[in-house]
């Protein structure tokens, strides 16, 4: 059993490693074609792509993770039961379970390193290609405010700003959350705010403050509000979007918003997305196996075309359902479990029943 197990995992090696080549190959001369022009026309420097494809690299391979196992098993799975070799070890009397355990232990693994770079590597990688894409290519400061995120100044208070118009002048759809000492903080919203020296003018806003059970102690209405903010809105500190974030920052942040009965939905969905979305290798593995043997016995392009309608059908529903927890639409758990539980379990039927052929 010991020399199945090395024989299918020797065998799984190169393809998968040669698939993440090719994947990454494939993306990141996209995201040269789409800089070429302005290296050429704009006078972007070669050094600065060639840096924000290497800190780009972390988050592209780990996206090519699931679909390079999915052709390396379905590549694999095909030949030998082309090559007869699943049914000599069938004969033989190994069952198609224990045939197939090294490549579900494998994907397993590879999900877990997804895991760990997306929680590790991938948020700083990220943070740093954005900054240089907004300070060199698009010639924008690093310190301006980023649109959709949540940071706070250097005494803890946080805010959100939905959108920035007019060269950072205007914030539109802003929150800000005060930790005042209390079991619960004080929130104001506005719809538009003006950023200027030491104060930022709101307008079209609400204040809610709670008591100590959470219960709303007092709200109001206001046209026009002043606040202080001694720190320079354009140097807010830990200013970071969802891909910026580990999973203990985002909960941190979401138990804060949560406190002042702010809605998290579409921060939920990102928070369990960052679990889901790892274990697409294992998903994909569990539906790849039981579809290329078959395919194989058919012919040998069929195992090519089901996999990629598996990667497109699962990325399709996977996008639908997280717009839906995003909009609140369902729970966000469900938006980010779901569509992966649901392919596992119609691959684990599948496995069942090949087995039983």
């Amino acid at each position: 059993m010991k020399t199945l197990d090395r024989y299918l995992a020797g065998e799984l090696v190169t393809p998968f490693l040669l698939g993440i080549a090719g994947f990454v190959l494939i993306m990141t001369t996209d995201l040269l074609f789409t800089f070429v022009d302005m290296i050429i026309n704009k006078g972007i420097p070669v050094w600065a792509i060639i840096r924000l494809i290497i800190y780009k690299l972390p988050a592209i391979m780990v996206l090519t993770f699931p679909v390079s196992f999915l052709f390396a098993s379905a590549l694999v799975l095909g030949r030998m039961s082309r090559e007869n070799e699943l049914a000599a070890m069938r004969t033989s009397g190994i069952s198609f379970f224990r045939i197939v355990l090294p490549v579900v232990i494998i994907s397993v693994i590879i999900s877990l390193l997804a895991f760990f770079t997306n929680e590790s590597l991938v948020p700083l990688t990220n943070k740093i290609s954005d900054g240089i894409i907004r300070q060199i290519i698009y010639k924008q400061p690093v310190t301006d405010i980023k649109e959709n995120v949540f940071f706070k100044d250097s005494f803890g208070r946080h805010y959100y700003i939905r959108r920035v118009s007019n060269k950072n002048t205007l914030l539109e759809s802003v929150m800000v959350y005060e930790l005042t000492g209390a079991p619960f903080p004080r929130i104001i919203t506005a719809k538009k705010a003006v950023p200027s020296e030491g104060r930022w003018k709101l307008s079209d806003g609400m204040i809610h403050s709670f008591d100590d059970s959470g219960s709303l102690k007092y709200e109001a209405a206001f046209a026009d509000a002043d606040i202080l903010v001694e720190e320079n809105v354009m140097r807010f500190s830990e200013q970071k979007t969802t891909d910026e974030m580990n999973s203990a920052e985002l909960k941190a942040l979401i138990a804060q918003m949560d406190k002042g009965g702010v809605s998290t939905a579409a921060l939920a969905t990102d928070f369990f997305m960052k679990f889901s979305i790892p274990s697409t290798t294992l998903v994909f593995a569990l539906l790849g196996i039981p579809l290329s043997i078959p395919a194989q016995r058919a012919g040998k392009s069929w195992g090519f075309v089901i996999s990629v309608v598996i990667v497109f059908s699962f990325y399709v529903f996977a996008s639908v359902f997280r717009s839906m927890g995003r909009g609140g639409m369902i729970s966000p758990l469900a938006a980010a479990w779901f569509p992966p539980l649901v392919i596992a379990l119609f691959g684990i039927i599948l496995i069942y029943r090949e087995a039983k052929r």
